[in-house]
């Protein structure tokens, strides 16, 4: 797809949160986030869309991608908190000199954006199911602004401080405008091709 970020809004339209922090890896994000590292595992996009819409009675065998008979996979999904529902799954990808997330659906990564943001920046931007916008935006472990971005206007309604550099003219969807500042602003571009491919995740209770 010809645009960087913009497809990511177009793929989960039952809402997601899509986070970037600078000079980070993968796996460091998702550790900031509270992941334990010997729990990430390495999942495509429709397996975590699978897990995702397993049924709450379901069984191992309702799973496309899983073997139920490989044993030891089994078995390490299962202590790593893929195969028990989890209410949270974050997929993590790198481009050079950041790292992003992805969640779809939920919204894990604003409650963790100053741990995010630790000795560099990070960026975040949620849309509901919905249609609720936030956006977000914190340095070396401080937030600078998070709030709900208003057409012609940078900051939230309550007046407080926008994220340096964006601004929503109404013109597209909040989220939609919030990815195509990133692009522009620092050059980010994700293939869905590589989204696609297995991509270091963490399961959260």
């Amino acid at each position: 797809m010809a645009n960087g970020l913009r497809w990511i809004a177009t793929t989960y339209d039952l809402g997601y949160t899509f986070t970037l922090c600078e000079g980070i890896g993968p796996r460091d994000l998702l550790v900031r986030m509270g992941a334990e590292p010997h729990h990430l595992h390495e999942l495509a996009d429709d397996v975590v869309a699978d897990l995702q819409m397993r049924p709450e009675d379901g069984h191992l065998s309702d799973l496309d991608f899983l073997d139920g008979e490989d044993e030891s996979l089994v078995a390490r999904l299962t202590e790593a908190g893929f195969l028990s529902h989890p209410g949270v799954l974050v997929r993590a990808g790198a481009v050079p000199g950041w790292a992003y997330a992805i969640e779809s659906i939920t919204s894990r990564a604003p409650a963790h954006l100053e741990a995010l943001s630790q000795g560099t920046r990070a960026y975040t931007v949620f849309r509901s199911v919905n249609g609720e916008h936030e956006v977000g935006y914190a340095v070396d472990g401080r937030t600078i602004a998070y709030y709900r971005p208003h057409a012609r206007h940078s900051a939230g309604a309550g007046g407080e401080p926008g994220v340096p550099g964006f601004e929503c003219s109404g013109e597209e969807r909040p989220d939609v405008a919030f990815l195509r500042f990133l692009e522009r602003e620092h050059g980010i571009h994700v293939s869905w091709e590589d989204f696609q491919a297995p991509l270091p995740t963490a399961a959260f209770a």
